[in-house]
């Protein structure tokens, strides 16, 4: 059963050409004054990071408040990221979408990551069906010296309703790649993922994710 559900997680916001959900790339949508999401997946299939991950996340303004929990075999404990997101300029419609973005991660009470970056969204087509996110920061581990950070992801709508999603993050000494289909309807969607780490740990995984919108 657990292999069931691994088969069905997915960087995802409720609306097309946002990455989000369980994609490291991030996209300079926010989810907009007064709403909130629910983004949240399973992860399987992995060197040790097979879990439970859900996002919440409200809008105030042109700020996006959201809170990451999830909990990890490697862990063995709740891990929290809280973090927040100012759109600087709309992008969703036309142009380009720029916004600053901060998180930070906690275990067992220490802060053992922060991470600060732009995020910047725009169309290849008249049509935006195809989109790209780019991602340029800083990232701070505990007890070591802060690092750059890049991310690059492409989403191809196909329809209405699938799209296709591929990015790269580099940090140090890692690289992730991820991969997958979204399916999506009203303000709900579905993600299937397939991801792959280069670096220390060398991980692949699979998510099946759920986001929804309200």
């Amino acid at each position: 059963m657990r292999l069931v559900f691994g088969v069905l997680a997915f960087f995802a916001f409720a609306h097309v050409h946002a990455e989000g959900g369980s994609y490291n790339v991030d996209d300079a949508s926010v989810v907009g004054n007064g709403k909130c999401q629910l983004e949240s997946w399973l992860r399987e299939w992995s060197n040790g990071s097979n879990g439970v991950y859900t996002v919440p996340a409200c809008g105030v303004g042109a700020v996006e408040l959201g809170l990451s929990l999830n909990t990890e075999q490697r862990t063995h404990g709740v891990t929290a990221n809280p973090g927040a997101k100012w759109q600087l300029r709309n992008g969703d419609t036309k142009g380009i979408g720029v916004a600053l973005a901060t998180n930070a991660t906690y275990l067992h009470g220490h802060q053992e990551d922060v991470q600060a970056y732009v995020s910047t969204t725009f169309g290849l087509d008249d049509a935006r069906r195809v989109m790209v996110a780019l991602n340029a920061g800083a990232d701070r581990m505990r007890h070591d010296s802060t690092h750059s950070l890049f991310g690059a992801g492409l989403s191809w709508s196909l329809t209405e309703r699938w799209e296709l999603l591929v990015e790269r993050l580099w940090t140090h000494r890692t690289i992730d790649d991820q991969g997958g289909v979204r399916f999506g309807w009203d303000d709900s969607s579905v993600d299937l993922v397939i991801g792959s780490e280069r670096g220390p740990h060398r991980e692949h995984w699979i998510n099946l994710g759920w986001n929804v919108a309200f």
